[in-house]
């Protein structure tokens, strides 16, 4: 009598898992799929690897070909600055707003407060940001969004020095990120020569997805995608190219 084969628990997981299409030609197939639902993905890379980009596509596509709401976190630029740089993929975020389909938090106050009042305590700079926080939660709510974007995790830590101080910022963003429940993508910079894969070292610990994107200087600069982990997915440890062009990122063979 030949014994029946029973799936692992494992494997009965990760087919059940739910996945949220990323809108990036080629990395769902990547990622089994898709981000993992309510997954908090770590975006980092240097500057110019096309993180912010990414994370226009990844809304973009969600509002207009899934019909997902979404809602952007920018810390580093005005958001007009980010819709009128998405314009050149034709991805029109002011008219996705007007339709409610997409939301913008200008959370680049903080940036600009913290530059004026260096000295703050902790409590105050941990009070403007629940502030903040409670603005995107809010919006978030109002949308039915189901996509969230923070662009950047590091500009929330904006001048501040103090490992402890950011661990609690960071802290209080990750509460938040899980209160949400949307599938997040979240930008970090790698500082060159530090051998981090983040600014400070600590944002990975929010994500329970972190990927990578580099440029690499050859004869021609190559830029290329690394999924370092991805919970409750089966994936490839190798590089994956790709290129942007003018329907945005798409990662090739």
């Amino acid at each position: 009598m030949v014994a029946s084969v029973r799936p692992s628990i494992w494997s009965i997981m990760e087919t059940a898992i739910e996945r949220v299409h990323t809108g990036i030609p080629g990395l769902d197939h990547v990622l089994e799929g898709g981000f993992p639902k309510g997954a908090r993905v770590l975006l980092a890379g240097g500057a110019g690897c096309g993180k912010t980009i990414c994370c226009g596509q990844y809304l973009y596509k969600g509002a207009t070909k899934f019909g997902e709401p979404g809602v952007y976190v920018s810390t580093e630029e005005p958001p007009s600055e980010f819709k009128a740089n998405m314009l050149r993929f034709g991805w029109d975020f002011k008219k996705l707003e007007n339709e409610k389909k997409i939301g913008m938090v200008d959370a680049v106050y903080q940036r600009v407060e913290s530059e004026l009042t260096e000295q703050e305590s902790l409590q105050s700079i941990l009070y403007n940001l629940r502030s903040k926080l409670s603005e995107v939660k809010i919006l978030c709510e109002q949308l039915g969004a189901t996509r969230l974007v923070v662009d950047s995790l590091p500009g929330f830590g904006f001048r501040v020095t103090d490992l402890n101080t950011l661990r609690e910022i960071f802290l209080e963003v990750g509460l938040l990120l899980k209160d949400v429940g949307c599938t997040t993508i979240m930008t970090t910079e790698i500082v060159e020569g530090s051998g981090l894969i983040s600014r400070y070292g600590i944002e990975e610990f929010l994500a329970t997805g972190v990927m990578v994107l580099s440029l690499v200087r050859q004869s021609s600069p190559i830029r290329k995608l690394f999924v370092r982990k991805m919970r409750g997915t089966s994936h490839s440890l190798n590089d994956y190219a790709f290129a942007i062009g003018t329907d945005g990122i798409v990662i090739k063979g």
